[in-house]
């Protein structure tokens, strides 16, 4: 017999591929093991939504609520299912964002705008730097979203100012949180020994871990919640770290889920 945690590997590398068959009956021999299992549910669900199945992904959906009345993604896909909402393949599925390390980095923004500027995120979506005195930033289309942590921030501003040029766009979006991926385009002969980012692993566990969170988000709209008085940046941020305090050979350190 396969462990759960196989069964789970199993069904989030099916679905990554596309092949919903396949992520259904590894989440049903999943849940013959754990009937309870509600992240497996929510899975199976998504999975007949993909094989146009929607009576079976309403009865998951449905037992995963009764089971845990404050799971808001069954909420949100039985409510995606009322409204007959459209629908997509999941984000990982239509676009890969690919890991070069030292040169990419996928990062949370602080400092997000309110919810008319988030909910009308979409993953994938490509945005523009813009520098401030202690931050770096992001608009799409025109509109502010968030910032780049400051120790990123001055890093890459250092960095941009020396002749680099970056990729940014929408790798993950929900309520409250926002991740971009940033990638290295263009190195100046100035930086020819300095990475963008310094080098991290990446446990496998943590990548599983997001692709659980893109799956299960992604099919229907994320309820926003207001930001209404959040900072955007002003005299009272602390001063970043020195430039010269952050080096390539800063730490290897383990990046978490998201």
């Amino acid at each position: 017999m396969q462990t759960s945690l196989s069964l789970k590997q199993q069904a989030i590398a099916a679905a990554k591929q596309g092949d919903w068959e396949q992520a259904v009956a590894c989440n049903k021999e999943l849940l013959e093991q754990e009937p309870k299992n509600t992240l497996a549910l929510n899975r199976l669900g998504v999975a007949f939504l993909q094989l146009q199945e929607v009576d079976k992904a309403k009865a998951s959906f449905a037992l995963a609520l009764e089971l845990d009345r404050t799971n808001l993604i069954a909420k949100k896909h039985l409510e995606a299912i009322k409204t007959k909402k459209p629908l997509k393949a999941p984000s990982f599925f239509a676009q890969e964002f690919i890991e070069e390390p030292g040169k990419t980095k996928i990062v949370e923004l602080h400092r997000l705008a309110g919810k008319p500027a988030l909910e009308s995120l979409t993953v994938g979506q490509i945005c523009e730097f813009k520098q401030k005195q202690r931050y770096i930033s992001i608009e799409a289309n025109g509109t502010y979203i968030g910032s780049l942590p400051e120790d990123i921030s001055f890093r890459l501003s250092k960095l941009l100012q020396t002749g680099n040029t970056y990729h940014c766009s929408i790798h993950a979006v929900a309520p409250n949180h926002v991740d971009v991926y940033l990638k290295e385009i263009h190195r100046s002969g100035r930086n020819k020994d300095k990475h963008s980012f310094p080098v991290t692993r990446v446990s496998s566990a943590a990548g599983q871990e997001t692709d659980e969170f893109v799956l299960l988000n992604e099919e229907s709209p994320v309820e926003m919640t207001d930001h209404d008085g959040i900072d955007t940046g002003g005299d009272n941020d602390p001063e970043p770290k020195a430039f010269e305090d952050i080096s390539d050979e800063e730490k290897v350190v383990t990046d978490t889920a998201l």
